[in-house]
């Protein structure tokens, strides 16, 4: 009489089909969103550059120009209209603070921003901390990311989710560049969205922090 063995039945060939599928999918996944992440945060950590370059140009502009006794503040109050009149005229969503607009971006429009909140919030940062306005660098780092992802995923046609993702990358990349902190950076775009949760599933693609070193510490 035939005793039963107690080997594991080998596996069939449909379990080997399927576990190459899944790691090829794997695979292709990993390498996209590393190209993807890479790019994004090269294109980001340029765009920060430019942001931080002039930030430099109009402080050295306002010394040069205001050396007496007239101080750039005294213009403040004609430079706030002014910034208020850009963002209302051209952009819109690049109004306050900026990390609210982006997380609202996010969540409600698969990270759809428009492409004119760089420039706009660019030039209206520099333009209000150039006259001795009080904002921060937060809030237009990650405005500034979000919107450069935003176009670089337009203009590849991605999907909704996949957009969301590289939107994510943009955040995190600003936040890394202009405070040199690309660690801090990858942390910041995946736990803002949110309270008390991190958005894991965008790990795999925060290649954008690291892409975007050459760039900040070139600045």
């Amino acid at each position: 009489m035939v005793q039963p063995s107690d080997e594991p039945e080998p596996p069939h060939l449909s379990d080997e089909n399927r576990w190459y599928t899944e790691h090829t999918a794997l695979l292709i996944s990993t390498i996209k969103w590393s190209l993807l992440g890479a790019a994004a945060g090269v294109c980001v950590g340029e765009g920060t550059r430019v942001f931080l370059w002039s930030l430099a140009a109009s402080s050295r502009l306002t010394g040069y120009f205001f050396a007496g006794g007239f101080k750039p503040y005294y213009l403040l109050p004609l430079a706030l209209p002014l910034c208020v009149w850009l963002i209302r005229t051209f952009a819109p969503s690049a109004h306050g603070h900026g990390t609210e607009a982006v997380i609202a971006a996010v969540h409600q429009r698969s990270g759809k921003v428009d492409w004119l909140v760089a420039p706009v919030k660019l030039f209206a940062t520099v333009l209000t901390l150039a006259f001795g306005g009080s904002v921060g660098k937060e809030g237009p780092c990650a405005q500034i990311g979000a919107a450069i992802t935003s176009l670089f995923a337009d203009l590849l046609r991605l999907k909704d989710e996949d957009r969301r993702r590289l939107v994510i990358c943009g955040i995190g990349a600003g936040f890394a560049a202009v405070f040199g902190t690309p660690v801090s950076g990858a942390l910041f775009g995946i736990e803002v969205l949110y309270l008390g949760r991190i958005e894991y599933a965008v790990l795999s693609s925060h290649a954008s922090c690291p892409a975007s070193w050459p760039t900040w510490s070139a600045a």
